[in-house]
């Protein structure tokens, strides 16, 4: 049996793969002496963790190293099959075959932008809103440090002990010495051991304010009041959840049959029966945006997630309404927040480089559409379309598409 190792801009090791940052690899291996001379040396790899393997080829002049060109980024699992005049060391590895060897293959940097600062308040408490975006294929749970100096200083100091997951925001609550002039930088790091630094931002820290007592808001009048809303109803809570189905499914009829207003009105009634009924806020939600009403719009799709925060259609609806109030780092966080949950929303990734564009940024643009284009492979359509901005792009045109899906 072959002694295998793959080697080539090996940065250490992730588990039991050496990593790389180059796709050109040498595939070392040694054979025992008695087994020489070799007819042929046959090195096979895998990209599917063994699932299936292919053949790469024969070395020619049957000495370490085999040269291997990886096809495209990712883990990949090596084999080699030796013959001489005895036979073959194995037979071809299968889907029970394990790999002699592993390496992760990663030659491209992350893509991170910063954005603007904010300064903020909170319950007395001085803030900093940090907002970035970071697009990687192979980032790991927690990739991203964030860091700060006092201007006119030249050093850096952590703003958290370790790094945090991409979550695309922080709010860092300001120690009570800091004042003045305020750089923020943003680092990420990816599996394959790049790093990148964005240029840091500023922003001027007015010093604290005197305490201010906070009044506690009292709970929504139909919180407190919900219990003897349904008994006057005259409806038993079982027979009120009845009746608000019903009035559900009358309320997407009506907007099916484009009656947007009533529709509107149909479903303002589900929630006088049933206020946790979170898909009759959406439904408002996108009757509002239907009729131009953006501000009702957002307020149907913020109450909506503030009741289920992880919601895709409430998230996706109130990203399009920020995109069409021109508001594109406001919708490019809602958009971030479907992708912490489902990192492959290939349409998702297709608004994401729409508002990349429309903030000038080619770069986020052509990446956000490249991970359009091959996350999701049944989203046959957003491929296609993605491909066409990608095409754009590398023509050199300005006129892609804004019409988002």
């Amino acid at each position: 049996m072959p002694l295998l190792v793959a080697s080539g801009t090996v940065l250490g090791a992730s588990g039991d793969a050496v990593v790389s940052q180059s796709r050109n690899l040498e595939i070392h291996y040694t054979v025992n002496e008695l087994a020489l001379p070799l007819d042929s040396v046959q090195l096979w790899y895998t990209a599917d963790h063994g699932e299936t393997w292919r053949s790469y080829g024969f070395d020619e002049d049957r000495q370490s190293p085999v040269a291997f060109l990886a096809p495209a980024e990712g883990r990949f699992g090596f084999f080699v099959v030796v013959a001489n005049a005895a036979g073959r060391s194995s037979a071809p590895p299968n889907k029970l075959t394990q790999p002699q060897q592993w390496a992760f293959v990663d030659d491209t940097p992350p893509v991170v932008q910063l954005h603007d600062l904010r300064a903020t308040t909170s319950l007395g408490q001085r803030m900093v809103e940090i907002r970035w975006t970071a697009i990687d294929a192979h980032l790991p749970a927690r990739p991203v440090g964030i860091r700060y100096r006092r201007p006119p200083e030249t050093g850096w100091h952590q703003v958290t002990p370790d790094p945090i997951a991409n979550t695309g925001r922080y709010d860092w609550r300001l120690p009570d010495e800091i004042t003045g002039p305020l750089a923020i930088r943003v680092t990420v790091v990816d599996k394959g051991g790049h790093r990148v630094d964005t240029s840091g931002k500023t922003i001027e820290i007015p010093p604290m304010e005197s305490p201010r007592r906070i009044e506690a808001p009292s709970p929504p009048l139909w919180s407190r009041n919900k219990t003897a809303e349904v008994r006057a109803g005259g409806f038993s809570a079982s027979k009120a959840r009845e009746r608000a189905l019903r009035l559900y499914a009358e309320g997407l009829a009506l907007r099916d049959a484009g009656r947007d207003r009533q529709a509107v009105a149909r479903l303002r009634e589900v929630l006088k029966l049933d206020p946790q009924m979170t898909d009759a806020f959406v439904e408002i939600g996108s009757l509002f945006h239907r009729m131009g009403d953006l501000d009702r719009a957002l307020g149907a799709y913020e109450t909506g997630l503030s009741q289920q925060p992880t919601m895709r259609a409430a998230l996706r609806g109130a990203a399009m309404v920020h995109r069409q109030q021109n508001d594109y780092n406001a919708a490019a966080q809602r958009l971030r927040a479907i992708l912490r949950y489902n990192p492959n929303d290939a349409e998702v990734w297709m608004n994401l480089g729409d508002i990349a564009v429309f903030q000038g940024d080619e770069i986020l643009a052509h990446e956000c559409y490249r991970r359009a284009s091959q996350s999701d492979p049944d989203a046959t359509e957003v491929i296609a379309e993605a491909h066409k901005r990608l095409d754009l792009m590398s023509d050199g045109s300005t006129g892609y598409h804004r019409n988002g899906r």
